[in-house]
């Protein structure tokens, strides 16, 4: 811990000026005292909240020196440079060397920091920095920061949060432009989803013929099946028949046909069966989803306290 400090802050607890509140005095006097022994012990960070709640109890700009070397000590070089330049714009009666230890910190700090100039079409908006808040629209000056990307916010009652990213570099000021959306603007009306709310009246060929997809769907797996079926019911009449003419009872000349041949037609037999049996399915499926599809479902739990759920479908 620097000497010099220790010594700047232990002669500056005793020249609070003397107007104002005594036992304000008296009580920020105290803490003071408190906050040059944690500073001396090097509890740095206990040393602040005494000066801290001494500047609370008796608001004397000249208290802003201490405050600034304690986060200077902490590494908070925002929180210093705030404090310094409240003291050297309002501590003018200060002892020379405080004010000119005062301006070499500036100096110092200004090297490694950099400021955001806070533009906002909303007078009276509150701006925040990361979280923290760093005061009202319009902003007399632009606000200290560490190099690096920052998230400024700005608040109203009256319109919606604005929030910008901005990149900070040292030694530079970098502006951002808040620009905040008013809340009068009536909210997009949200899709309505209720069935039962629409009127069978209502455009009544798009409700009950275009709204029954999976109605169609089926329909449509019913006509291919059933043209399937068709399909090999009458390759097997055809194969059937051809053999008839050449190898049945239809010429006496050749009582007989081939095992394979006969397999051939059994196999397309079974084929337009299978169709058939499918495209039956289909034709019931479709029936159901055209009396369903498209009517209000309603979810309760089961009745007696048991697990689970059942679905009523209204008519």
């Amino acid at each position: 811990m620097c000497t010099t400090s220790l010594v700047l802050l232990t002669i500056l607890a005793q020249v609070l000026p003397s107007t104002g509140d005594p036992q304000a005095k008296a009580e920020a006097q105290a803490l003071m005292s408190q906050g040059t022994k944690l500073y001396e012990r090097g509890d740095v960070a206990g040393a602040l909240e005494k000066f801290q709640a001494a500047y609370a109890a008796f608001p004397s700009p000249k208290l802003m020196f201490n405050i600034a070397q304690a986060n200077r000590a902490l590494s908070r070089p925002v929180e210093a440079m705030e404090a310094f330049e409240k003291f050297l714009l309002g501590a003018a009666d200060s002892p020379p060397e405080k004010i000119d230890d005062a301006r070499r910190s500036v100096a110092q700090l200004q090297e490694k920091l950099g400021r955001i100039r806070i533009d906002c079409d909303t007078t009276d908006a509150e701006v925040s920095v990361d979280g923290k808040r760093v005061g009202v629209i319009p902003l007399p000056d632009p606000i200290w920061a560490t190099p690096g990307r920052h998230q400024v916010t700005a608040k109203h009652a009256s319109v919606a949060p604005a929030i910008e990213d901005v990149d900070v570099t040292a030694g530079s000021v970098s502006t951002v432009n808040m620009r905040m959306r008013s809340l009068a603007a009536a909210p997009k009306a949200a899709p309505n989803f209720d069935v039962q709310a629409t009127s069978p009246n209502n455009d009544a060929s798009q409700g009950r013929w275009l709204g029954r997809k999976w109605t169609w769907v089926a329909a449509g797996s019913t006509v291919l099946l059933a043209v399937g079926a068709i399909t090999a019911g009458l390759s097997m009449q055809s194969k059937f028949d051809s053999l008839r003419s050449s190898c049945g009872a239809g010429n006496p000349a050749r009582p007989g046909c081939p095992q394979s041949d006969i397999d051939s037609v059994n196999s397309r037999q079974s084929t337009a069966n299978v169709f058939w049996g499918l495209t039956v399915a289909a034709a019931v499926t479709t029936g159901a989803l055209f009396y369903f599809e498209g009517r209000p479902v309603t979810v309760a739990p089961v009745a007696g306290g048991a697990t689970g759920f059942v679905a009523a479908v209204g008519y």
